[in-house]
């Protein structure tokens, strides 16, 4: 295969010199669950700062009273929370699985420099989506829906999905 020449292909896509990518943790943790959804649980972080059980418990409490109030539109819904350690904010992506086989996301960010609450993300015509850390939970959880989507989609099927989580480093 020849290679394609680009030749203002270098102007395109940059990362700067200074940036040092370094592998994160993905780790599993309780489900949110409620009587109208249930969501796996991650967390993703460095591993020397794991994030700490009270902004944790803070990001748990925020849902539930998001979807207490209506602000969160879930209703019997399953999927997966995605709760991410960045340098000066702490994302969470809510992500649902709708009309069979799309994911639907919801997205959050708490900004530590002000220790303001979380916040839900407006969108514009082009907004960030998922980093490199993120899309290996949310691979795991296309291919385990995927699963999911090829069984029987009985209680048994549902059961396997829930507890199949991904945790390892990216």
């Amino acid at each position: 295969m020849s290679q394609i020449e680009v030749p203002y292909l270098e102007m395109f896509g940059q990362v700067a010199p200074a940036y040092q990518h370094r592998q994160k943790q993905v780790m599993p943790r309780e489900a949110l669950s409620t009587a109208h959804v249930y969501l796996k649980w991650y967390d993703i972080y460095r591993q020397e700062t794991p994030i700490p059980a009270e902004l944790g418990a803070e990001a748990r409490s925020f849902l539930l009273s998001e979807l207490e109030r209506g602000k969160l539109p879930l209703k019997d819904e399953v999927g997966f929370a995605i709760h991410h350690q960045c340098s000066s904010v702490y994302i969470l992506y809510i992500c649902s699985w709708r009309n069979e086989n799309e994911v639907w996301e919801t997205l959050y960010i708490k900004d530590l420099t002000t220790d303001g609450p979380f916040q839900k993300v407006r969108r514009e015509d082009t907004t960030p989506t998922f980093c490199v850390w993120v899309l290996a939970a949310v691979w795991h959880e296309q291919q385990a829906w995927t699963r999911y989507l090829s069984s029987s989609r009985d209680d048994a099927a549902k059961h396997a999905y829930v507890q199949d989580q991904f945790e390892g480093l990216v």
